[in-house]
């Protein structure tokens, strides 16, 4: 069976559609939906069915009542409650859709994070192999010069575990890297899942007065902040709206069966609640709407402030990864000239196994180093386009 590769686009799709969390968001989603519709029943004309039967006795007399009837009740007035609360609710189902894009965001950090992991993984695997593979030709070479063979192959032995044995250690570890990616998009029964490299790109914003617009409209976590100032808004509206007058009618239609009186009995009123005196109770809520709405402005002021110092540190980062990243090549090539020239000499019988040696481990040790700081480089500029809403 063919090999199945995933790009990092299709690994982030593929998580986003299967995050648990936000299965959970769209289920909490659902719920608000609920909450609208039962804030839009409230304002509507209420009607009740009503059974009523009793018996009273006063000796030597008793009287005995069956009704059966309709009581209709619906509010005309509030003041601006029915269409503040209405207008919330309607905000807190757009804000829940920002919530399920927030816990995807959380999965596409994930995975970038988990998919560069693993292709460091990969690539000093094979740089350990072709290490591995130089030292089995230089083994080669060198059997057919005349060398101490004691020391030769005592030298080459250990050499050559040692190599295998790292070949093997980053092996497992990139088998575990695959898996945690499987892990973090819910992918199952995909024994053999394999990733592609990613391709060479360039951010689409550099500069901090390109990104940080464009960071602030990417983020739901701030679209979600920005509703729950607005939510605040309305709730300190519904507050004020409690002290004022509440008016409604109500209505009844009785049939009555008793052994005094039969029939019908209907009424129709209007009524007109006025909160007076103890207004401690509403005066607290309006004043507690206003201290929620000051903490979710300040919250909101705070997260861009953050948002920006984030925006500032990455590509500030990914500059220095940048230069370290070019210094690095720049060490590795001249320690594989160095390399190369003392691999000569130890056929010719210029150097020693120990010169070699250190010279080999500090060219290998700058190509592992070369591999990390190369996909860390390209982490941090998906990075940035991560947070400038660039798919990545």
């Amino acid at each position: 069976m063919a090999q199945k590769t995933w790009t990092l686009k299709e690994c982030i799709a593929y998580g986003r559609k299967r995050s648990f969390k936000a299965e959970e968001n769209t289920i909490l989603n659902a719920a608000y939906i609920e909450d609208k519709k039962s804030i839009e029943a409230l304002y509507l004309p209420q009607f009740n069915a009503v059974l009523n039967p009793s018996y009273i006795k006063n000796s030597p007399d008793y009287v005995w009542q069956y009704g059966v009837g309709l009581e209709a009740n619906a509010i005309i007035y509030s003041g601006s409650r029915k269409k503040q609360e209405l207008e919330k609710a309607n905000m807190i189902v757009l804000q829940s859709e920002y919530n399920i894009a927030s816990a995807q965001n959380d999965i596409e950090l994930q995975v970038l994070y988990a998919y560069t992991d693993a292709l460091i993984k990969r690539e000093q695997f094979l740089a350990s192999v072709r290490f591995y593979q130089n030292a089995l030709q230089l083994r080669s070479d060198l059997s057919n010069n005349k060398v101490d063979l004691t020391e030769y192959k005592t030298f080459f032995e250990t050499l050559l575990q040692q190599d295998w044995q790292e070949i093997n250690a980053l092996s497992l570890q990139y088998q575990q890297a695959l898996l945690k990616i499987r892990q973090l998009i819910n992918l199952e029964n995909a024994p053999d899942f394999d990733i592609e490299e990613i391709p060479a790109f360039i951010p689409d914003y550099t500069t901090v007065t390109e990104a940080f617009p464009k960071a602030i409209l990417a983020d739901p976590a701030i679209s979600s902040n920005e509703f729950d100032v607005a939510i605040a808004t309305k709730n300190i509206t519904i507050a004020k709206s409690f002290l004022s007058p509440t008016i409604s009618i109500q209505g009844s239609s009785f049939y009555s069966l008793s052994n005094n009186n039969t029939g019908f009995q209907n009424y129709l009123g209007l009524r007109v609640a006025i909160p007076v005196g103890n207004l401690k109770g509403p005066n607290a809520n309006i004043k507690r709407a206003e201290i929620y709405f000051k903490y979710h402005e300040t919250r909101l002021k705070n997260q861009k402030k953050t948002l920006l110092n984030t925006m500032i540190f990455i590509i500030n980062e990914l500059q220095n990864k940048e230069i370290m990243y070019d210094n690095m090549l720049h060490t590795l090539n001249q320690t594989t000239l160095l390399l190369s020239e003392s691999t000569k000499n130890l056929e010719t019988g210029k150097a020693t196994y120990e010169s070699y040696l250190m010279i080999r481990n500090w060219n290998k040790q700058n190509a592992l180093q070369t591999v990390v700081l190369k996909y860390e480089t390209i982490a941090q500029a998906k990075l940035l386009d991560f947070y400038t809403g660039t798919t990545l």
